[in-house]
């Protein structure tokens, strides 16, 4: 049987080929991907086919290659579904992909089983229940994850944007200003700034 691999995004299809290659004996055309520049053909044998959520989501009108691709992902049997980050899969895009694709086993993995709708109780339905979780405390003694140390940095708004806020008649309006609050973009250029003289690495979310 097949394995189908869906990521969250480009990047992500890449790693997890780069991982396949490095761990598994599959031969190399074996292994496609599925991208919005990159839409290599299935192997008629066993494979394995790396995509994004977004990719087997679309609804849209696709490209004569991609709808190729695309029906042949539908009319597989695989034999395993295998979701990164797997916390995003409830959202309504992502629950077309579990629909559209058959599998005969689906496996999730993620860091962070959260979200902040009440939507990850859906995942005992769409994929089943949880089977392991590693302790983080225990990932970072034996040096797989990084020792985190958490601080929160209050930006006070600048004047105008404080009255702006205060006077703002929607919900959205308010949430457009405390995001793009010039305080804070300066508080992070700051960081930015302090941590590359150190020469760490730095993702800004």
């Amino acid at each position: 049987k097949s394995v189908v691999c869906l990521c969250t995004n480009a990047v992500s299809v890449l790693q997890w080929k780069f991982q396949f290659q490095l761990w598994t004996n599959i031969p190399e055309e074996r292994i496609s991907c599925f991208m919005s520049d990159k839409k290599d053909p299935l192997h008629p044998g066993g494979c394995v086919l790396i995509t994004t959520y977004t990719m087997v989501s679309y609804s849209g009108k696709r490209s004569e290659q991609a709808a190729e691709v695309m029906n042949a992902i539908q009319g597989r049997e695989w034999g395993l579904m295998l979701m990164d980050e797997v916390h995003v899969v409830p959202a309504k895009m992502f629950r077309r992909v579990v629909g559209s694709v058959k599998a005969h086993c689906r496996l999730g993995l993620t860091a962070t089983l959260v979200r902040e709708d009440d939507l990850i109780s859906d995942l005992n339905f769409l994929i089943g229940p949880k089977l392991y979780e590693a302790n983080w405390m225990d990932l970072t003694t034996q040096g797989y994850l990084a020792n985190v140390q958490c601080v929160e940095v209050w930006c006070p708004m600048t004047g105008p944007f404080m009255r702006e806020y205060l006077t703002a008649s929607t919900a959205r309006m308010k949430q457009l200003l405390y995001v793009m609050n010039p305080a804070k973009l300066r508080a992070t250029e700051f960081l930015v700034n302090f941590h590359e003289e150190r020469g760490d690495k730095i993702i800004v979310f």
